[in-house]
């Protein structure tokens, strides 16, 4: 479930040490700094324009958060960064703010205000996922703490492990439809790099039918190789006959390619008519055989009953229950 935190909520949050009274204070804006590790990293000129002109007629109507700085009488800044350029282009001298204990700031308190305000880009919740992943949280940690599911935290955790000309594209597309390539780039590279060369963007629709593409067009590679390869028989390779003649060579490879074909639609068949009951810790779902975790083959993707979306989970850690064939 999705955290539903209005913005006086959150700051209630950030306030840990404010004053008794709860009441903003006047800082001068000579005096506040930025953080240069917030997440966010871009500023769109247009609404910080726009945002000016309203901090000319009417002020700075909410307070920004802040936190005191290793420097004496100096404050940094935990959420409102935009407000307080807005106000220094506004000319204003001071800002109205709440101010609590020195420490560290709140990596999530200021990652969850930015996503409710839908103000950062695809890149920059990767790059947040990244460092709270290098800091030692796992993605459930982050999942918990952002009130985001575990498949919301996959995708963009997978980011970094992408190649540059699909990291590109969160420019124009969404995460969701990124991911859908970045899944069919592992297992057909060339593939993936030729199509996005093609295009700039993709919706989530188009992304999830070239990835469905890509893959069947492999499989398909893949059987016809196998056909050409020679008879195969259960056990493997089929010893080459001696002095067959033209036409009997020729009907022990249609033999061969008629089999191979055969199995081929078989597992096809198989893998889609399948369904894997687990339970993972107190929680029972299904497992997609058809999509691979972005973390690797240690893991493994999971419907848990009544989830719209799909997360990753060690496979250390599932349970196979039943397996039901359609």
């Amino acid at each position: 479930m999705a955290l539903d935190l209005s913005f006086k909520q959150l700051i209630d949050a950030a306030e840990d040490g404010v004053a008794a009274t709860g009441r903003p204070t006047s800082i001068s804006i000579d005096r506040i700094d930025e953080d240069p590790g917030q997440p966010r990293r871009s500023f769109d000129e247009q609404k910080l324009v726009e945002l000016t002109e309203s901090v000319l007629q009417h002020g700075v109507l909410q307070p920004i958060v802040l936190r005191q700085g290793t420097d004496e009488g100096r404050y940094v800044i935990v959420m409102g960064a935009r407000r307080y350029r807005a106000a220094k282009r506004a000319g204003l001298r001071d800002i109205p703010a709440f101010v609590h204990a020195a420490g560290s700031a709140d990596r999530y308190v200021q990652m969850i205000e930015n996503i409710q305000r839908d103000d950062l880009n695809a890149p920059e919740i990767a790059a947040f996922v990244a460092d709270r992943l290098e800091q030692g949280d796992n993605q459930a940690d982050i999942s918990r703490k952002l009130g985001k599911s575990r498949d919301w935290v996959s995708r963009y955790a997978s980011v970094q492990s992408m190649p540059e000309f699909l990291r590109s594209k969160l420019a124009g597309s969404s995460i969701r439809a990124v991911y859908e390539l970045y899944q069919a780039w592992r297992e057909q590279p060339n593939a993936v790099e030729t199509v996005c060369a093609a295009q700039k963007s993709f919706t989530d629709a188009h992304a999830r039918q070239l990835a469905r593409k890509i893959r069947s067009e492999v499989g398909g590679s893949h059987a016809g190789r196998e056909g050409a390869a020679g008879p195969q028989s259960a056990r493997g390779p089929i010893a080459p006959q001696v002095a067959l003649r033209p036409i009997e060579r020729h009907r022990v490879k249609a033999a061969a390619e008629k089999r191979s074909k055969s199995s081929v639609h078989r597992n096809e068949r198989m893998s889609s008519s399948v369904t894997i009951r687990v339970r993972h810790q107190d929680r029972a779902g299904c497992l997609l055989v058809d999509r691979l975790a972005s973390q690797g083959s240690r893991h493994a993707m999971l419907l848990v009953d009544g989830a719209e979306e799909a997360e990753e989970v060690p496979v250390s850690t599932i349970k196979i229950e039943e397996i039901i064939f359609a």
